[in-house]
């Protein structure tokens, strides 16, 4: 009995702020049902954790990111396995986002949705250009929000900058680290505030909206739920028999659960790090390997975030009485790709898969709100692929790395382990 209410005490731990979370959502919304359009004179409280979110985005980003690459050494060092990690989770990517056009093409997440919101899209960013969706003209103009991807870019080509110079760079590695906790502070304290932010916000749009946006987060988020089942089962066992045959498949869904259970309980790729070292091992996939590319799995690749990116951006065009055609599908997997790299990386990095698709595709920043609490609702599906995938893809890496015969060489660790 005393097990049994501990592991109820765990859960109820892990998911503490996402129950808070909902519960600001649900009392915000009985509080718009109650005034209805009076409840707009919470608006400004609503505003207030909005603006503060935004403010911390571009120095969050841009330190989080230059402080990570830097901090990597000699990248030389890490040249074959980092450039076969890459390719894999573009590749991966790639045909994770194209699945997930495929389901809500066939199960439009914004069906019989009306809602309507105040703001207008942006015909400016609406368009595919490259150029300017990954550059910027001025240095000043990476401080706004507006120019996320280029800020990106650019943090990215400092980070290495600074790993390359050697010893020279410690001094700012050491500082970056220092802000990057600043920072991560300051989040943690605003992030306090979010309870009553969002539930002042969904008590002015279910004051001016009714009950049509509970309906539509719902619908969207169980055609995200059965998605992520549905691509858990077909990724665990295609990837691994690519990496190693029927074997393969056999001590992934041996060793599996353990990261499984602990990624939906914790919410947290980052804390999943260490039972997914350990199932790894018990797989047969050597250290070296693993200890690599399984802490920079848990930061760069998402295969829940990329496919819960498609689904929110679908859901906002439906919403809009918006098309996807072809550029639109191609803008939103790129979309998709970047904060399956991003998100996650830097404290409240649900915010910036929201904003990359504001700014990507025009959308007003107050649709963010809806959004988020989506991505919180389904947040177990989705990190729970995330971390399940990071173990199947290390064994892939493996097969490249090693051989077709690895999984043979490694019967003998196995059996210690088992």
């Amino acid at each position: 009995m005393g097990s049994s209410d501990s592991k109820i005490k765990k859960v109820l731990k892990n998911y503490q702020f996402s129950f808070i979370l909902l519960s600001g959502v649900v009392a915000g919304a009985l509080i718009g049902f109650i005034f209805g359009e009076k409840a707009s004179v919470l608006q400004p409280f609503a505003d207030v954790f909005l603006n503060l979110v935004f403010c911390l985005i571009v120095p969050v980003v841009f330190v989080s990111i230059a402080n990570s690459i830097a901090n990597m050494g000699n990248l030389k060092k890490l040249g074959k396995v980092l450039g076969i990690f890459f390719a894999v989770i573009v590749i991966g990517g790639l045909i994770t986002s194209l699945l997930a056009v495929s389901a809500v093409t066939i199960f439009n997440p914004a069906k019989g949705v009306a809602v309507e919101f105040t703001e207008e899209i942006d015909p400016g960013n609406t368009s595919l250009n490259f150029v300017n969706m990954f550059t910027t003209s001025d240095f000043v103009n990476l401080l706004s929000i507006k120019n996320m991807m280029a800020l990106i870019i650019f943090a990215i080509l400092f980070g290495i900058a600074v790993a390359s110079i050697g010893k020279k760079g410690d001094p700012v590695v050491n500082l970056f680290t220092s802000l990057s906790e600043a920072l991560g502070k300051m989040v943690s304290i605003v992030m306090l505030y979010a309870p009553v932010g969002i539930a002042c916000y969904f008590a002015t749009l279910i004051g001016k909206m009714g009950s049509q946006i509970i309906g539509s987060v719902a619908r969207m988020s169980i055609i995200y739920a059965v998605f992520c089942s549905l691509f858990f089962i077909a990724f665990g066992i295609i990837v691994p028999f690519l990496s190693g045959g029927r074997e393969a498949v056999r001590r992934y869904w041996t060793h599996i659960w353990l990261p499984a259970t602990t990624a939906a309980g914790a919410c947290s790729s980052t804390a999943c790090i260490p039972v997914n070292l350990l199932a790894a091992k018990k797989m047969g996939i050597s250290d070296e390997i693993s200890s690599l590319v399984i802490p920079l799995g848990a930061s760069m690749h998402k295969n829940g975030v990329v496919s819960v990116q498609i689904v929110k951006i679908a859901f906002l065009f439906g919403v809009f009485n918006m098309v996807m055609g072809p550029e639109d599908i191609v803008k939103a997997v790129i979309v998709a790709l970047l904060s399956g790299i991003i998100v996650g990386t830097i404290p409240s990095g649900g915010f910036i898969g929201e904003i990359f698709i504001c700014t990507a595709f025009g959308f007003p920043t107050s649709v963010i709100p809806v959004i988020v609490i989506m991505g919180t609702i389904t947040d177990p599906f989705c990190t729970m692929n995330n971390v399940t995938g990071d173990t199947a893809m290390a064994m892939l890496i493996t097969r490249i790395v090693e051989g077709k015969n690895w999984i043979i060489k490694k019967a003998e660790s196995i059996a210690e382990h088992e």
